[in-house]
């Protein structure tokens, strides 16, 4: 038997079996035998590279979601990065090295430097690094990918030295039990992914690459970070009493009655889900219907714009499988980060303050008003909503309900029927709008705030950069004011409010958002029992004064502590 410590990072009991995943060996040409064909190679391997990411990510955001999604852009980011590549295309012209040995030989001296970096976080993100450029070694040599593949064919935990989006997007997720990494801490791709598919996970296990051997049996804390190997018969009696006590937790949550949700002085909340597409949902008795439907994916999928029709047979799809529970369509939000291929769309410095969402649709009206005239087909003896996403002036709210209106107006000319009370209302994720939500309420039937981009902007922090990355965090005391301040506003104004971004799902944050005026709570369909266990066994009353308490403290770990205590204390209610 033996034991390993590390970082328990994703929560979570498994007893399966080992499977690791090595590293394979790459052979790397040393020179160059002429510096300008190694240049072209390096160059068509750049483009290969950022196609191979750009389906990866499209793949990630359709399988795993948008934080999952995040980890594939935190590498688009790291390969546009000028300065290192030209450092590589310099090695190649002066040193005469062969594409891959410049690319390698560079990557040892970035790894040095970050070495010497203080900031764990920051040593960490030199993993990133690697993985793009072993990646691009990988293209280079026309293989799979600069990992070795893994085949998973049963119920396994991966056992790793790293693991990159790369390698986790790959992997078969149906077998998937868990990860346990020898390196990285709790902000590792592992760990991200894990939480993501709500599987328990271990980083920085030291030895247990050496010590692991396919087929072992493992059994993984992923709560307290600690994994054995090859366990003898008490420990594992032991482990299973553990994993037993987390499937009761589990049930007790799943045991909530259905039906509508009320905190213990009587607040309603409602508790909604996320979609990306017509599929049935497994819980709609649980929940309150789609809260947040991404229209974007349909377009993904297609080499040009989608037909009205097609939209209007997969949004009908959607209303039709809700019954009488809402649907909330959020109109197209992509942009120059994320370009299609057939929209055209320009190159950017930095797409996230560019050309994306409502200021492409207002800049295309029929593309727009063909989404407008689907949804509102589809809106005939349903329960639909309409949302518009990066909503940063009045003119531009005005302008999109002013379509809304034209569209009803063609289709009641052309003898089309559709609900003529359609409610729309706005994303609130720019502080643009924050700060004008006093003149955007008269003109919103609903306020939903997005929580990952409104951190983004408040914080001036690129997600997908892992520079700035500690700073992309809604607990900061500027984003919970915010929040605070958006929850003023709407009671004031009467303006139903809700939140879809990763915070509505945040067991810790949850407590404050209810105190901040928060009506319904839109959120990852596996999450729906732990959160309606824990909504209605808070007290609308003292998450008020919570929240007021909260917005005056100014320490961002120490607001962390007080949520999660508040939290897990309200979830020990009726053990």
């Amino acid at each position: 038997m033996k034991h390993f410590s590390g970082n328990g990072c994703a929560d979570g009991y498994v007893k399966s079996e080992v499977l690791k995943k090595k590293t394979a060996a790459v052979l790397l040409a040393e020179t160059a035998k002429d510096a300008q064909e190694e240049l072209r190679l390096f160059e068509d391997g750049m483009v290969k590279l950022e196609n191979r990411l750009e389906e990866l990510y499209h793949k990630t955001l359709m399988e795993s979601g948008e934080e999952a999604a995040e980890l594939i852009e935190t590498y688009q980011v790291i390969l546009c990065d000028r300065q290192f590549f030209d450092q590589i295309r310099e090695r190649i012209q002066q040193e005469k090295l062969s594409c891959c040995m410049a690319i390698q030989a560079e990557c040892d001296a970035c790894e040095k430097l970050f070495s010497e970096m203080e900031d764990a976080y920051m040593r960490e993100r030199f993993e990133d690094i690697r993985a793009v450029c072993n990646e691009l070694i990988s293209v280079l040599g026309d293989g799979p990918g600069a990992l070795s593949e893994v085949v998973i064919d049963r119920p396994v935990v991966i056992v790793a030295d790293t693991l990159t989006p790369v390698d986790t997007v790959k992997m078969d997720k149906e077998y998937l039990r868990g990860f346990v990494t020898e390196t990285g801490g709790e902000t590792s791709h592992a760990v991200i992914l894990a939480r993501a598919l709500g599987i328990p996970a271990v980083t920085g296990a030291a030895g247990i690459m050496e010590a692991a051997q396919d087929g072992m049996e493992i059994l993984l804390n992923g709560t307290d970070g600690d994994v054995v190997l090859e366990p003898d018969a008490g420990t594992k009696k032991e482990f299973e009493c553990k994993m037993q006590k987390a499937a009761e937790e589990s049930l007790r949550f799943e045991k909530e009655p259905p039906g509508e949700v009320y905190t213990r002085d009587g607040q309603r909340v409602r508790i909604a889900v996320n979609a990306s597409d017509a599929a049935p949902i497994q819980g709609l008795d649980l929940c309150d219907g789609i809260g947040l439907f991404r229209t974007e994916f349909l377009y993904m999928q297609q080499e040009d714009y989608p037909s009205e029709e097609l939209l209007y047979q997969t949004y009908q799809e959607a209303v039709r499988r809700a019954g009488k529970k809402e649907v909330v369509f959020r109109t197209l939000d992509i942009g120059g980060d994320k370009a299609l291929g057939y929209m055209g769309l320009p190159e950017e410095e930095n797409p996230f303050l560019g050309y994306r969402a409502v200021r492409i649709c207002l800049d295309r009206p029929d593309m727009f008003k063909t989404q407008l005239r689907a949804i509102l087909r589809a809106s005939r003896g349903g329960n639909v909503k309409i949302m518009f996403p990066m909503i940063s002036s009045l003119e531009e709210l005005l302008y999109c309900r002013e379509m809304l209106e034209s569209c009803k107006k063609e289709l009641h000319l052309e003898g089309v029927d559709c609900r003529e009370d359609v409610p729309a209302g706005m994303m609130v994720e720019t502080p643009s709008a924050v700060m004008i939500l006093d003149q955007l309420a008269p003109y919103a039937d609903f306020f939903s705030v997005g929580t990952n981009d409104l951190t983004q902007y408040f914080m001036a922090a690129d997600r997908g950069n892992p520079a700035v990355h500690k700073l992309y965090d809604p607990f900061y005391p500027a984003v919970l004011r915010a929040l605070y301040h958006i929850g003023s506003t709407a009671q004031k104004y009467h303006v139903p409010l809700s939140v879809c971004g990763e915070a509505a799902a945040d067991i810790a944050m949850i407590p404050f958002l209810l105190g901040c005026s928060v009506e319904k709570l839109s959120i990852a369909e596996p999450m729906l029992p732990k959160v309606r266990y824990l909504v209605r066994r808070l007290h609308k009353g003292e998450c008020t004064e919570l929240a007021r308490q909260i917005i005056q403290m100014q320490s961002v770990e120490e607001i962390k502590e007080r949520l999660r205590e508040y939290a897990e204390n309200t979830l020990k209610r009726g053990e």
